[in-house]
């Protein structure tokens, strides 16, 4: 079967929301089929999000592309996941803090969710909404093992449930 290929700065010049384009793409692969993303960037959330749902993610860098290859069940290098990370399926719960990002210059959004998760107590949700899916976030979520939710919203702004879970 035919791997999908994604090359992301023809769907930002589509002026598409590539969050909501990759999730849509993700979510119609077929059984077994892998997807190929072509990026200026590594695409930490995706890969985390993929790796949760069973592939297998692996990387080469070709001049200023950066190709990243999500293979089903295996087939690759894998990068062991966190030890406390809670999977996707698992319910973001808890009692709710609210922090309004939005209409911050960064890296001010990350700073003040990062100091408001200190605050937290363990078992407490931090909902944040920022003008736009905070990439850079989510991949030091995922290095530091916090689970997190991400929605999407209709005017390209997002929403993030992050679970205090340590």
């Amino acid at each position: 079967m035919e791997p999908i290929v994604v090359e992301v700065k023809s769907i930002l010049k589509q002026g598409l929301s590539l969050l909501g384009y990759m999730m849509d793409t993700v979510n119609h692969l077929q059984p077994g089929q892998s997807l190929i993303v072509k990026s200026t960037f590594s695409p930490r959330p995706l890969m985390s999000q993929m790796r949760r749902r069973g592939y297998t993610v692996t990387q080469e860098k070709v001049g200023k592309v950066m190709i990243t290859t999500f293979i089903p069940g295996g087939g690759g290098t894998q990068q062991p996941s966190r030890q406390g990370a809670v999977a996707v399926d698992s319910p973001i719960a808890g009692p709710e803090e609210f922090l309004d990002n939005r209409g911050l210059v960064p890296p001010e959004p990350m700073q003040r969710t990062w100091a408001k998760l200190e605050q937290l107590t363990v078992g407490s949700v931090l909902v944040i909404h920022n003008d736009r899916v905070p990439i850079f976030l989510l991949g030091q979520l995922d290095d530091e093992g916090y689970p997190y939710a991400t929605l999407a919203q209709p005017d390209d702004s997002a929403v993030v449930r992050i679970l205090k879970n340590h």
